[in-house]
């Protein structure tokens, strides 16, 4: 009698690749992690504290906003020579040229993931204003 064979053949595929999303969908996705944080904390503080929300909400943009940048600025001033790599506390180089692909991203660019969080995080502090212009405009 024959054995039936139960496993299935793996994918030998080590990795297949996704696609990407576009800039608008990637920065729309951030925006909206943002408001589900910063909204609720808003409401939450002004509310307790009696405050005016836009005002607060502003304030932890700002936060949010300083973060960001100083994400961005460490991993553009830290890191600014493309050759060169960090292995536990010396600084070596590589011995691989130098291709397109880090030529390319070494400027500013909205691929880059804190770039979108600086911008929806900015997109975030004029929708306050407009908001508090709006809301005193009603009242």
């Amino acid at each position: 009698m024959k054995k039936n064979n139960n496993y299935k053949s793996q994918n030998t595929k080590a990795h297949v690749k996704a696609k990407p999303k576009s800039i608008p969908k990637s920065i729309g996705s951030k925006l909206g992690m943002l408001l589900g944080a910063i909204i609720p904390i808003a409401a939450l503080i002004g509310y307790s504290m009696n405050m005016n929300f836009f005002s607060i909400a502003r304030i932890l943009s700002a936060f949010v906003l300083i973060i960001s940048i100083a994400a961005y600025l460490k991993n553009e001033v830290i890191y600014p020579n493309p050759k060169a790599m960090q292995h536990d506390n010396s600084l070596t180089t590589k011995k691989i040229a130098v291709g397109k692909k880090n030529i390319k991203n070494s400027y500013f660019s909205l691929n880059k993931g804190t770039v979108q969080v600086v911008l929806s995080i900015i997109i975030i502090i004029l929708c306050t204003y407009l908001g508090q212009v709006i809301y005193a405009a009603v009242i």
